[in-house]
């Protein structure tokens, strides 16, 4: 594992490579014979382009999985990002002045030096960064590397995920995790998140990986998510404390983590 002055950076497979942020949220980097694609951009408080070249000088193309401040802030720090339009409106509030400097107090919080060079004023004002409409089933071609847009509505309305044909390998961001947050307001319904996941499993992937840890998980997983959201019950589960202001309740099986509310059922 190679140390950047803020990112971690770590090959996972021949063509795949993730970069971790100190607060621990991945992204992650396709690598094809002509071009690369950026999955995700963390809170953007440290340089990724300066991360990246320690992969590679091929040009990069920026997805953004959802809207959310650790998975968006960093999107400014490119010429364009990709990100579906159902999470315009959500990557505006979190990429705010109030979001950004509410990062950074995470940050001090939790005793993480910032990176040398860093620009408080530029990141707090550094907005959504140009975002650009990205439709379901868009192909990237990378070179002898071609990554699909898969449609993982749930966490988000417009949550997506990445597809690696020629690998069989999805990245989902935080669409399916050990832990998913669908307590939120920007969240779907867990009804329609339940969809979602049975008609990804349907797709054609070995292994997939997620947002906030670089484990590669086989996708039988995924039939352990769909389960755990079927069975979930306000009797079985107890309060989340984060955000208690939404009522949130926590639900365990199986190691998978659901956190819901009863408007979201």
């Amino acid at each position: 594992m190679n140390k950047t002055s803020f990112y971690e950076v770590k090959q996972i497979f021949s063509w795949l490579y993730g970069i971790k942020d100190p607060q621990n949220v991945f992204c992650y980097l396709a690598v094809g014979s002509e071009k690369a694609l950026l999955f995700d951009t963390v809170y953007g408080i440290g340089s990724l382009p300066f991360a990246i070249k320690e992969v590679t000088d091929k040009p990069v193309c920026v997805v953004l999985g959802h809207g959310h401040l650790d998975h968006a802030n960093g999107a400014y720090q490119f010429e364009e990002a990709w990100l579906h339009e159902a999470d315009f409106d959500l990557c505006r509030l979190h990429t705010s002045e109030e979001y950004r400097l509410m990062s950074l107090k995470q940050l001090k919080e939790s005793n993480i030096a910032l990176p040398g060079g860093f620009n408080k004023e530029e990141y707090v004002k550094a907005g959504t960064g140009n975002l650009k409409k990205l439709d379901h089933g868009k192909i990237f071609d990378l070179g002898g590397l071609h990554i699909e847009i898969i449609d993982m509505g749930g966490h988000t309305a417009g949550s997506i995920g990445i597809l690696a044909r020629e690998h069989n390998v999805l990245l989902t961001s935080d669409s399916a995790t050990p832990q998913v947050w669908m307590f939120k307001i920007e969240s779907l319904s867990v009804k329609e998140y339940i969809a979602m996941l049975e008609r990804v499993i349907q797709l054609d992937f070995d292994v997939f990986i997620t947002g906030h840890t670089d484990e590669i998980m086989p996708k039988s997983d995924f039939q352990k998510y769909i389960n755990a959201a079927r069975h979930l019950s306000v009797e079985k589960s107890v309060p989340f404390k984060y955000h208690p202001e939404l009522k949130g309740l926590l639900y365990r099986e199986d190691g998978v983590e659901i956190v819901f509310s009863e408007a979201k059922l």
